[in-house]
């Protein structure tokens, strides 16, 4: 063979090779963002954020299926506005008076033990024992027959122990995810790690929300185990709680120690420290420094948005379900397999849209949440007003069971409203953060995320619970179209706030 070929062959294949070596290390690059150097840091943040969701998970499940079955879906309402934005109110001034008097690794560990105590003693103190602690059922009836206007503030107050664990589990997503997680994540990541490490948490962190589903279907099963093989004399319930509860105890442990690890290598091998000095000012201060800033106060209106609507759409949803699944065992199994569906989810829109910030900008991938939720709910609040607005439905269609649309429809719209959110709005949300500087990424964020969606939350129960309260015959069912001209309307507004945030973000970034 001529020599001259030869050679214009070896050239050409290893031209070819090194064509086709370059173009697979681009693609794996797209995929796999995360440096070699950088697998320590970002496998223990993600393994972090996996313990902390999967006990969002359980305690998020539990939490309904206590109050729904065992009280009733119209007092979630009143819990919100009368409960939760309180107790996030007093969250957030503790926390800020942590952040000036403790280094920011205890504010950790104090908030995360303080959570896991009160989890201890609901499980295998307070539940075992509520009908020593709750009023009788005579004696409610007898004060909701005297007061019927005040039926369910009167039922959330006799049966406290059950409010105070639906309040207390409504904290831990803003106050533990939200906040310590992220805040220690956002200090020790930067801008250019946040666009590539960000959606990938989510990937990773959300498979959680499949394991959790998949646990709370298969924990009633567990629990007959043990009633049977060891004679337990306690309910089925109380034994189900207590499986639940022992689960996060052993999550929040295992929380602390990965925590603990990053903090004393991962962190300081790097020379990043997550101990910042804070200017010492009152906690009024702080919360006034953070609202000084528009940048603050447009997050603060996104998280109160987001909501808003999420609420208007889940609590009707919620209602309807508790009338087909009726005890806690049942009510959870059925948030269990709609847990699974959106870790299912989740993970498909990680894997296709985990490039949208990268390519498109933080504008697209913020805005893909609140399109999502506007159109799905929309849906739901149609079909959920079948059997009221459309009586000729069941004469058209007797086949279809209006109650099983509404339920299927509303599960639909929050699988795929919560993957969106857990991909798109809470990383785009937390690349927000990064440009700021560190005053106002701790107490900034403190007064954005632990009241901002409380607040939202409590504006959306706010308008039920009065309804409720003047109108002690309303139920979900009959006051949906009203809910629906509302929620149509925060969805237009929180789509004009995404518009005005990002052309503050992109200053910051420029």
């Amino acid at each position: 063979m001529n020599p001259y070929y030869l050679l214009c062959y070896l050239l050409s294949w290893a031209t070819i090779r090194s064509s086709i070596s370059f173009n697979l290390s681009k693609i794996f690059n797209h995929i796999w963002p995360v440096h070699r150097c950088e697998l320590p840091r970002f496998l223990l943040m993600t393994a972090l954020m996996f313990c902390i969701l999967l006990i969002q998970n359980l305690i998020r499940a539990l939490k309904d299926s206590i109050v729904i079955t065992m009280i009733g879906a119209e007092t979630t309402s009143f819990l919100k506005i009368w409960g939760v934005l309180p107790a996030a109110c007093l969250m957030t001034i503790i926390y800020i008076k942590l952040v000036n008097v403790v280094k920011n690794e205890k504010v950790f560990y104090i908030i995360l033990l303080t959570f896991l105590t009160f989890f201890f003693v609901f499980g295998f103190i307070i539940f075992p024992n509520y009908q020593y602690l709750h009023l009788n059922d005579q004696s409610i009836q007898a004060l909701v027959s005297k007061f019927p206007h005040f039926r369910w503030i009167i039922l959330m107050l006799a049966k406290w122990s059950f409010s105070l664990f639906y309040i207390i589990s409504e904290l831990w997503p803003n106050a533990v995810f939200a906040l310590l997680y992220w805040q220690f994540v956002n200090m020790v990541t930067t801008v250019e790690q946040s666009r590539r490490f960000y959606v990938l948490f989510s990937l990773f962190g959300q498979t959680g929300l499949y394991i959790s589903g998949t646990l709370i279907s298969f924990l009633p099963s567990m629990s007959n185990y043990f009633i049977t093989h060891y004679d337990l004399q306690c309910s089925k319930t109380t034994v189900y709680i207590q499986i639940v509860i022992s689960i996060v105890l052993l999550l929040g442990s295992l929380s602390m120690l990965i925590f603990a690890i990053l903090n004393a290598y991962i962190i300081k091998i790097d020379d990043v420290s997550f101990k910042f000095k804070s200017n010492k000012m009152s906690i009024l201060d702080g919360i006034k420094t953070a609202l000084e800033s528009r940048y603050i106060r447009l997050i603060i209106t996104l998280l109160i948005c987001y909501g808003v609507a999420i609420n208007l759409v889940e609590a009707p949803w919620k209602y309807k379900a508790a009338t087909l699944y009726q005890t806690p065992e049942e009510y959870n199994a059925f948030v269990g397999s709609y847990l699974s569906y959106t870790g299912v989810c989740t993970i498909l829109f990680v894997l296709v849209g985990s490039n949208i910030v990268r390519y498109f900008g933080w504008k697209t991938a913020a805005m893909i949440t609140p399109i999502m939720l506007f159109s799905t709910g929309t849906i739901f609040f149609i079909t959920s007003s079948f059997n009221t607005s459309f009586p000729l439905f069941e004469l058209i269609c007797p086949a279809i069971d209006p109650l099983s649309i509404a339920i299927t429809t509303g599960a639909t719209l929050n699988i795929l409203t919560k993957s969106s959110k857990y991909t798109f709005f809470d990383s785009t949300k937390e690349m927000a953060y990064v440009p700021l500087d560190n005053e106002l990424k701790s107490k900034g964020k403190a007064t954005a995320d632990v009241m901002g969606i409380k607040l939202g939350k409590s504006a959306s129960a706010l308008i039920q619970s009065l309804t409720f309260t003047l109108i002690p015959t309303a139920t979900y069912q009959s006051i949906t179209p009203y809910l629906m001209f509302i929620f149509i309307i925060i969805c237009i507004v929180w789509m004009w706030v995404i518009r005005e945030l990002n052309k503050e973000y992109l200053k910051l970034i420029s």
